[in-house]
């Protein structure tokens, strides 16, 4: 975690905004009457901080629809296309790239696929060349980027932008983040691909509301995401969460994982591992087409393939009832292309939690949310965009971001009005 910053009048400037900019967003469209009464600040301070958000094209005014009399109030709102973020979820041969708003709403995506075990400067070469291309073509220019969020499966430096370790890619001490950001002059964030998701949806989905919760993900492996008091938690170097290899098999002859050990939940949970249970072999680079052949023939009453469905969602079902024990968590998101195989997994994951919780029943409620690869770039995105709502109490930087955004905003609208009285001469 970065350290705190010290007492300063900046320090007090950034947080008023910050606490100015995060209620606008939360509420939507507010007053500014409803603004000074939640935030607590003077109603000076808050005319202050809205005419500069306003002026830079931050924050917008609208007109409310009701009214309890008179005219109608006047209402803020985040502006979405004050700012946009890239963001990147790479897999063992491709990637998906979207375009994101400061809403995180999607704007555009594209797909790239490169051999799989291509080396890091191979990856980043593309990943540069096709955001230059869609940037081009949304008719955004660079100024308007904040930066580029990376997310992908393994342990990640995610101070320093670097891939520590990857199975899938076998990659090791790979600069991701400082190559990226050579190359296009933006900010570059990397971090685990699972993370990315628990971000996203602290922000902007269904962790929104709560400080503390989980999110499991099941589908090419397990994955775990740790959210607590609000923050993401990465662990001493990086690898908080690889919650698909603990081991939850000790025979000799355990199901083999893709990380090279025997017996971990991925070998037994996850998509690969349910497919080399059914066909006796690995299945490499499978096509998501063999699970779904799997899912109907479970669904139609092959018995033999319902048992290692049912032994996956076991599994699952106990690690997740020994993660409740260990975090307490208020909540868990289940999410992953895993869950296309629907009640086939989830039945005995949910019939398996109660039996080992440990003490009084805890009431944890379990959240299911589909994904796709669009879901997961959106969530590398969300890095970007969590840097513009986190609380300027962390040194992170030499700016807040803000006023970087802010700095930004005014620059883009002195650029056009010299381009619009350019063109009336």
């Amino acid at each position: 975690m970065a350290s705190t910053r010290t007492g300063s009048k900046r320090l007090l400037r950034d947080l008023n905004q910050s606490i100015v900019f995060n209620l606008i967003a939360e509420e939507q469209a507010i007053s500014r009457t409803k603004l000074a009464k939640k935030s607590g600040l003077p109603a000076a301070t808050i005319t202050r901080i809205v005419a500069n958000f306003i002026s830079a094209g931050l924050v917008l005014e609208v007109q409310s629809e009701t009214s309890s009399g008179g005219r109608r109030p006047v209402l803020l709102s985040i502006n979405p296309s004050s700012g946009y973020a890239v963001g990147v979820k790479l897999r063992e041969n491709g990637m998906t790239i979207t375009l994101c708003d400061l809403s995180c709403t999607i704007l555009c995506a594209s797909e790239q696929t490169f051999t799989g075990g291509s080396p890091p400067y191979q990856v980043v070469d593309l990943m540069a060349s096709a955001i230059k291309q869609m940037i081009s073509e949304a008719g955004l220019t660079f100024r308007q980027v904040l930066g580029v969020g990376i997310g992908l499966a393994g342990f990640v430096d995610s101070t320093h932008g670097i891939c520590r370790y990857s199975s899938l890619f076998d990659w090791r001490d790979a600069e991701l983040g400082p190559a990226l950001e050579f190359k296009l002059r933006v900010p570059v964030s990397v971090d685990n691909d699972v993370n990315t998701l628990a971000v996203a949806e602290r922000l902007f989905g269904a962790g929104h509301d709560i400080d503390n919760f989980l999110l499991i993900t099941t589908g090419r492996g397990v994955g775990m995401g740790v959210i607590i008091n609000g923050e993401i938690y990465r662990g001493s170097h990086g690898g908080a969460g690889e919650f698909g290899h603990m081991t939850v098999d000790t025979r000799v002859d355990a199901p083999s994982c893709t990380c090279g050990k025997r017996g971990c939940l991925e070998a037994v949970a996850s998509d690969y591992g349910i497919l080399r249970a059914a066909t006796g072999g690995d299945p490499g680079y499978y096509e998501r087409s063999a699970l779904d052949d799997l899912v109907e023939r479970a669904v139609a009453g092959d018995i033999a393939i319902q048992k290692i469905f049912r032994r996956a969602g076991e599994a699952l079902g106990i690690a997740t009832a020994n993660l409740i024990n260990i975090f307490d968590p208020e909540r868990i998101l289940i999410t992953g292309e895993g869950l296309r195989a629907g009640e086939l997994l989830l039945e005995p994951l949910r019939m398996t939690i109660p039996l080992h919780t440990f003490g009084v029943q805890k009431n944890v409620e379990l959240v299911i949310t589909p994904v796709d690869e669009t879901t997961w770039a959106r969530g590398a995105a969300s890095l970007i965009l969590r840097k513009v709502f986190q609380s300027p109490i962390y040194e992170e930087g030499d700016a807040h971001a803000i006023d970087d955004l802010l700095l930004q905003a005014t620059q883009m609208q002195q650029l056009r009005r010299k381009t619009n009285q350019s063109q009336t001469r």
